[in-house]
C-alpha cells in the first residue's frame, strides 16, 4: 500500500501541470538611473614639460589629476529568467554609460617657438578634459523572493556575477587666444620698425595655420577592456496579476578596470511578464 501511495505522489509531482506551477519563466525590460564613480583620476597637464607646442603630448599624464565626477545617466536592460518557488535565476544584458562635463585642467601661457626671427612667444591657452565610458554588462543573477500573505508586493534580495565590456575615451580640448597672440606679435613688430612689419606679415600668415591644428579635440586615451563584474541588489515587485508585474529596485554594480575600482549606484524601474 505504501508503495502505491509513493508512486501516486511521484506521478502527481512530476506531471507537466505540477512542474509548470513550480517553475515560471519570465522576461523583463528595465530603465536604470545610474550614478557612476571610480578611484581613477582625471588626466593632468604639466606645462613645464612644454618646450615647444609640437611636443605638447609629453605634458599630459593620465590618472594624475583631480577626482572624476560623473554625471547622472540612464541605462537600459533586458532580462530573462525562471522562478522556482521563492528563487529566481536570471540572465541580464544591460547597456550603461557615464560621462563628465568638460573640466579645466590648465589656464595660462604656453611657449611657442619657431616663429621666424622672433623666437619664443607666450600663447594664452585654456585646456579642458572630458571622459566618457560606455559599459555593457552580461550577468547571471540569483534572487530570493519574500512572499507576503495577502499582498501584491514581493520584496527580494539578490546578487549577480558576469563580465563587463568597458570602452573609455578621454579627450582634451585646446582653446588658444589667437587675438592675444596676434596683439603680442604686433607689439613686438612695432618695436622693431620696418623690419618688424616684414616679420609681422610672415608670422601672421604662419601662426593661425599652425594653431588651427590644435583647436580641435585630441584623444589622450581610447581603450576597450573586458573585466569580471559583480552586483548586489534589493527591491520589490508589485504583481498586477499572474502575468504582469512592476519591478522597483536598487543595485550596486562594480568591477576593477585597469587596476582602478569602478562602481555604480543604480535605481531600476522595470516591467516583467511571466509565462
Amino acid at each position: 500500500m505504501k508503495k502505491k501511495i509513493a508512486l501516486f505522489l511521484a506521478a502527481v509531482l512530476f506531471t507537466p501541470a505540477a512542474i509548470a506551477a513550480e517553475i515560471t519563466p519570465y522576461v523583463g525590460l528595465g530603465i536604470v538611473v545610474d550614478k557612476a564613480g571610480t578611484s581613477a583620476k582625471r588626466v593632468a597637464f604639466d606645462a613645464t614639460k612644454v618646450s615647444d607646442i609640437e611636443n605638447i603630448y609629453a605634458a599630459f599624464k593620465p590618472n594624475a589629476g583631480d577626482d572624476m565626477g560623473f554625471d547622472m545617466a540612464f541605462a537600459g536592460e533586458i532580462t530573462a529568467g525562471v522562478k522556482i518557488d521563492n528563487v529566481r535565476a536570471e540572465l541580464e544584458v544591460a547597456i550603461r554609460s557615464a560621462s563628465e562635463d568638460d573640466y579645466e585642467i590648465y589656464d595660462g601661457n604656453l611657449p611657442k617657438t619657431g616663429v621666424p626671427m622672433i623666437g619664443a612667444l607666450n600663447i594664452p591657452t585654456e585646456i579642458e578634459t572630458s571622459t566618457s565610458v560606455r559599459h555593457n554588462s552580461y550577468l547571471a543573477n540569483v534572487y530570493y523572493d519574500f512572499e507576503l500573505a495577502n499582498s501584491n508586493w514581493t520584496p527580494y534580495i539578490g546578487a549577480g556575477v558576469g563580465f563587463g565590456v568597458y570602452h573609455q575615451k578621454t579627450t582634451v580640448e585646446f582653446d588658444f587666444d589667437e587675438d592675444a597672440l596676434m596683439l603680442g606679435l604686433a607689439e613686438i613688430a612695432g618695436n622693431m620698425g620696418a623690419m618688424g612689419d616684414m616679420i609681422m606679415q610672415g608670422a601672421a600668415a604662419q601662426i593661425p595655420q599652425e594653431l588651427a591644428r590644435y583647436e580641435v579635440e585630441m584623444e589622450v586615451a581610447n581603450d576597450t577592456l573586458y573585466r569580471f563584474e559583480w552586483q548586489v541588489g534589493l527591491g520589490a515587485v508589485y504583481n498586477f496579476n499572474e502575468d504582469w508585474a512592476l519591478d522597483i529596485g536598487y543595485r550596486f554594480n562594480s568591477s576593477t578596470v585597469a587596476d582602478e575600482f569602478v562602481y555604480a549606484h543604480e535605481i531600476k524601474i522595470g516591467a516583467r511578464y511571466s509565462f
